[in-house]
């Protein structure tokens, strides 16, 4: 069983997928980069590695040796569990919201801006409310997916509408896996 791992730079921004190739425990770890990308890859000596399944560690760590398109990974530091949450990709989906705690009745269409495997940030044209909670149709994922999320906050944007950033709440495993399974597809078929 292949195990996917999304590489980021060491601030965070998603650079490709790669194979983890070593045991999960050795002490140096072997990727292979995937979809031609390995350049941008090296461009970078700091890393943090985060993996697809929940038995992966994620791993923050600095590049040892480069052949071809096969990198050696030396650990640095595990990365504790919010890092799967912090992995924001820029997602440009059109969607509808639906009140749960709000004092509005119907739907609202929203666009959206990024997608994380914690939650969405979408502009709508309405105003919403700070812990306004709101049930999101998610149609980046293999199937649509109806979310609970709670509004966070209002962030600054050049769009003419309001962006708002939300957490998703409590999920079921199956719907966290296809959550992160869409933000690591997303980023592999975006163009460079």
């Amino acid at each position: 069983m292949e195990r996917l791992y999304l590489v980021l730079d060491s601030g965070g921004a998603p650079l490709a997928q790669a194979v983890l190739e070593s045991p999960l425990e050795a002490d140096m770890l072997q990727i292979r980069v995937l979809h031609g990308a390995v350049d941008r890859v090296t461009a970078h000596r700091e890393l943090m590695l985060v993996g697809l399944d929940d038995d992966a560690p994620d791993r923050r760590g600095r590049i040892a040796r480069v052949r071809g398109d096969r990198l050696v990974i030396l650990p640095t530091a595990a990365l504790g569990p919010k890092a799967r949450e912090n992995v924001r990709i820029a997602s440009d989906f059109e969607s509808y919201i639906y009140p749960v705690s709000g004092e509005w009745r119907g739907r609202r269409p929203i666009k959206g801006h990024d997608v994380s495997c914690g939650g969405v940030a979408f502009h709508c044209e309405e105003p919403l409310q700070v812990h306004e909670i709101v049930e999101l149709v998610l149609p980046v994922t293999d199937e649509p997916l109806l979310l609970q999320t709670e509004i966070l906050r209002t962030m600054p944007t050049q769009d003419p509408l309001p962006l708002y950033g939300t957490k998703f709440r409590p999920l079921l495993l199956d719907e966290e896996l296809l959550i992160r399974k869409a933000v690591f597809s997303i980023e592999v078929s975006r163009p460079r």
